[in-house]
C-alpha cells in the first residue's frame, strides 16, 4: 500500500513539474511595453509605435510622414509614456502636402493618403502661375490658424490665377487677397491677412454672411454681404 502511495506521489509531483516547464517554454521573457500615447491627433497608435520601434519612417503609411520628434518616458518596467509632435497637414496641391515643419510630402507616393484627407480636411491651393508662393500660403494658413476667428475651419480653395490674381475660397464666401502678385510684393501676402484677421475681428457679420471681402486697396476694405 504505501509502494502504491509512493508512486502515485511521485506521479503527481513529475506531472506538476512538467506543467511548470511548459509554462516556462511558454514564457515571453521579452514582455512588451504597455505604451500610453500623447500627441497624436492624427497618426494612429500603432504607426507612433512602428515609427518608434523601427526608428524610420513606413513608406506605406502617410501618417508616418507626420511624426516630428518625440520623447519616451519609461514608467516602470513594463510602462512607457511616448510623447509625439505632430507636423500638422496645412494644404496641399495637386502635388504635395504641405506640413506645418516646412515639410512638402509627395502624398500619392502612399497608398493610403486618401485616408488622410478623409480624417482632416485641409484647404487646396490651386495655381496657374509662374509665381511660386507656396511658403507665402503656408504663413497665410499659419497666421489664419493663430486667428481667434475660425475662418481656417472653413477654408476651401485658395487660388492664384493666370493673371496673378490671389483668392480664398470659404464655404459662402470669396475673399480677393490681391492682384499682380510676383516674386518682388508677395511677402506683402502675410499683410494682407493681418488685415482680414483684424477685420473681422472687429466686423458685427459673421463670416457666413459675407460674399466678398476685397482686400486689395491699401487703405480700405470692401464686403458684400449676402
Amino acid at each position: 500500500m504505501n509502494y502504491k502511495s509512493n508512486i502515485f506521489a511521485k506521479l503527481i509531483i513529475i506531472c506538476f513539474i512538467c506543467i511548470i516547464a511548459i509554462d516556462y517554454l511558454n514564457f515571453d521573457i521579452n514582455v512588451s511595453n504597455t505604451n500610453l500615447i500623447l500627441g497624436n491627433s492624427l497618426v494612429p497608435e500603432n504607426v507612433v509605435i512602428n515609427h518608434i520601434e523601427n526608428n524610420t519612417n513606413n513608406n506605406e503609411d502617410i501618417f508616418s510622414s507626420l511624426i516630428g520628434d518625440y520623447k519616451i518616458l519609461q514608467l516602470s518596467d513594463d510602462q512607457r509614456l511616448i510623447m509625439i509632435n505632430e507636423n500638422k497637414p496645412q494644404f496641399f496641391d495637386e502635388t504635395n502636402i504641405y506640413l506645418s515643419s516646412g515639410v512638402k510630402v509627395q502624398y500619392k507616393d502612399y497608398l493610403n493618403f486618401k485616408s488622410l484627407f478623409d480624417k482632416n480636411p485641409i484647404p487646396q491651393y490651386e495655381s496657374r502661375s509662374n509665381v511660386d508662393i507656396s511658403e507665402n500660403i503656408l504663413e497665410m494658413i499659419n497666421l489664419l490658424d493663430d486667428n481667434k476667428n475660425p475662418l481656417l475651419d472653413k477654408l476651401r480653395l485658395i487660388e492664384l490665377s493666370e493673371e496673378n490674381k490671389l483668392s480664398m475660397r470659404f464655404e459662402s464666401c470669396v475673399v480677393v487677397v490681391m492682384d499682380n502678385v510676383n516674386t518682388q510684393n508677395k511677402k506683402q501676402i502675410s499683410n494682407k491677412i493681418k488685415v482680414l484677421n483684424q477685420f473681422m475681428y472687429h466686423s458685427k457679420d459673421s463670416l457666413d454672411k459675407i460674399e466678398n471681402i476685397d482686400l486689395r486697396w491699401d487703405d480700405r476694405v470692401f464686403i458684400k454681404t449676402i
